[in-house]
């Protein structure tokens, strides 16, 4: 006799996607990046000081990641002395600002006094 269907194998099943997006996203720091720029652009400095905690070399590596994937694209002005580089969010990233918003909701709610 077969088993019930789980709603997460239905899960796993509907959205092939899902695992990986959650892979990706729960990578420490991630959510952290991303939501410092959804609202403008940053220079790396600026993102190290809103990410508190995060080194240089974990916000490089976490840059070139979402990058790579398409959530954050990297600018480059050449023509500043000193060259001028920052990073934005893209309309990917952008897109995932619902998420964060409710997740932020959760979080106060049943998170207060936990760190």
């Amino acid at each position: 006799m077969a088993q019930p269907e789980t709603q997460h194998d239905s899960m796993a099943e509907m959205c092939p996607h899902y695992e990986a997006a959650m892979e990706l996203l729960a990578r420490r720091w991630t959510g952290l990046i991303l939501t410092s720029l959804m609202e403008r652009s940053f220079r790396f400095s600026e993102i190290s000081g809103s990410v508190v905690g995060i080194s240089d070399r974990m916000l490089s590596q976490r840059l070139a990641e979402l990058e790579e994937v398409g959530l954050i694209e990297r600018k480059v002005d050449a023509s500043k002395r000193p060259v001028l580089v920052e990073y934005a969010s893209t309309q990917m990233a952008r897109e995932l600002a619902p998420v964060f918003v409710a997740l932020q909701g959760w979080a106060e709610k049943w998170m207060p006094g936990r760190v």
